[in-house]
């Protein structure tokens, strides 16, 4: 009986922390969105301090979903759902990556902008 209950318990977990990514994610776009209607109505904004943000946004959303698939795996822990976890972990790295490499590749006074 506690086994059934300890397993719907990290199934809601499991679920809530990857809808906050999902969220994050959602949130992100939209504010991009709005940012980049603003470029486009009153060049404002920079598109690189865009770009940046939403792809932080997306970072951050795929963590949470890396950190629900760690709970999922204490559910069921099979070669799927840690396969699973393992591109949703390399493709966190590459957007990570290349989020840094675009912003090394900024001079000083975009970076001044963007911060």
């Amino acid at each position: 009986m506690n086994l059934i209950l300890y397993d719907t318990f990290l199934f809601y977990v499991r679920e809530s922390i990857a809808a906050i990514g999902v969220a994050v994610i959602i949130i992100g776009a939209l504010r991009s969105l709005c940012q980049l209607y603003l470029v486009c109505v009153h060049r404002t904004l920079d598109l690189n301090y865009i770009r940046l943000q939403f792809g932080n946004s997306v970072i951050l959303g795929l963590e949470f979903m890396v950190g629900a698939d760690i709970v999922g795996s204490l559910i069921s822990p099979d070669y799927y759902n840690i396969g699973l976890l393992a591109i949703i972990v390399l493709i966190r790295t590459v957007l990570s990556y290349f989020l840094n490499l675009e912003l090394q590749a900024l001079s000083p006074q975009e970076r001044k902008s963007i911060a």
